[in-house]
């Protein structure tokens, strides 16, 4: 985590935020007002959860992933103090 740059670390932060307010949202407030929540809605709440998963994975991949540049530089050193 300490690797990643300001950027990176806003873009996964962002996309955990919106993934843990959707988990708290529909566990925990919407069921005190609709109780039989999702109910018909159920469809709806699936393709949303499984959206939400699929953009939190490719946040990961894709703002966890170290650049071409810093993973040659460490390799290079590694190499140079043999």
């Amino acid at each position: 985590m300490l690797a990643l740059t300001t950027n990176h670390k806003i873009g996964l932060l962002v996309m955990a935020g919106i993934f843990i307010a959707f988990a708290v949202l529909s566990a925990m407030v919407i069921p005190r007002f609709r109780p039989n929540y999702p109910g018909r809605g159920l469809p709806l709440f699936l393709v949303v959860t499984v959206a939400l998963f699929i953009a939190m994975f490719t946040a990961v991949l894709i703002f966890g992933a170290e650049s071409e540049e810093e993973g040659h530089g460490d390799s290079g050193a590694a190499l140079q103090h043999k």
